[in-house]
């Protein structure tokens, strides 16, 4: 767990915003780390017609995630506003794209061999929510109140994840790789990635998804050791004719303190007795420190979560007392 302070940060972060389709909730609360290595981002244009937001779960330092917490959303708010109609599959290249450009950025403007981030972001477009993750942060939705997962923990002891570290000449050992990371896939941590580069020559460029260094091709970015590649999960609103009522955006901090499920009963509950969404997000903060065990490990991690109500056709307060409802009559108060 690293360093650890002997009383936790317990300040927390707490942001929002109600619009006329989609409404947030940001929290984030430094806890027991010696410093706060999360970063968030939200971008939502004047028409509703894009919505992005994103969670970066820093390691090693602070300074990936806030870099990418600032130029990843930057750089797919711009292309999706620039297009406004784009296919799903266009959305998931340009995406794809992004994730693999802005780490060959980071590589190039700075050294984070030893210095990465997680990222999760989920999507709001043209009826259509796309979630990306890199990483073992984690995105989950209320499907009238069943937990779907939208993404899956990138760990080096998955088969898939496994054999692309074997294969870039790595090893898992005490379920990290080469005994050091514990998680398979991030933006920066250089130090597990190709080309292995000297100190006059820092830097690698991208062409035609494949990176070069002094004139000898090297292996694709999305076959590193430790890729910055994205894993996609798609939820078609028309397809399964209405949208999730809500989605959880959180690092792993988070769920190691809460089981999906419980997370999303909590929440809904909350939302049924009226409580706002920052209140709800505080709340939730407030308890993932009760839950801080020394043996386990849980609770001692930053806290970083994003609460996203989806009500395209309903007002934020049709969407609460719809929840409330359902709340009710799952209990049997209401027949």
């Amino acid at each position: 767990m690293g360093h650890l302070l002997s009383h936790p940060i317990e300040d927390k972060s707490i942001e929002g915003g109600s619009h006329s389709r989609v409404s947030y909730a940001v929290g984030a609360m430094q806890g027991y780390r010696m410093t706060m290595e999360d970063a968030h981002s939200v971008k939502i244009n004047e028409e509703e017609s894009v919505a992005i937001f994103g969670v970066f779960d820093g390691h090693g330092g602070k300074s990936v995630a806030e870099i990418v917490s600032e130029k990843l959303t930057s750089l797919l708010f711009r292309q999706l506003n620039h297009h406004p109609s784009m296919s799903q599959k266009q959305v998931i290249d340009i995406t794809r794209d992004s994730f693999l450009r802005i780490d060959a950025q980071i590589h190039k403007h700075g050294r984070y061999e030893n210095v990465g981030s997680t990222a999760i972001v989920v999507i709001v477009y043209n009826k259509k929510i796309i979630v990306a993750n890199t990483g073992d942060s984690r995105a989950v939705c209320s499907i009238n109140g069943t937990a779907k997962t939208l993404s899956f923990d990138h760990k080096p002891t998955v088969m898939g994840e496994l054999v692309r570290i074997e294969n870039a000449n790595g090893y898992i050992a005490n379920s990290r790789i080469n005994e050091i990371l514990a998680l398979s896939r991030a933006f920066g941590d250089f130090h597990f990635k190709h080309p292995w580069l000297d100190s006059t020559q820092n830097k690698y460029i991208i062409q035609n998804r494949r990176y070069f260094h002094k004139g000898k091709v090297e292996l694709p970015p999305e076959l590193f050791m430790v890729t910055a590649e994205p894993d996609f999960l798609v939820y078609d609103i028309d397809a399964h004719g209405a949208p999730p009522e809500f989605i959880v955006v959180a690092c792993d901090g988070i769920w190691d303190c809460f089981k999906n499920s419980d997370l999303i009963r909590l929440i809904r509950h909350k939302i049924a007795v009226g409580w706002s969404l920052q209140k709800i997000t505080e709340h939730v903060l407030h308890e993932s420190l009760t839950k801080a065990n020394s043996y386990t490990g849980v609770g001692f991690d930053n806290m970083t979560l994003i609460i996203i109500a989806i009500h395209p056709n309903q007002t934020m307060e049709d969407w609460q007392h719809m929840i409330s409802h359902r709340v009710e009559r799952a209990r049997g108060l209401r027949k």
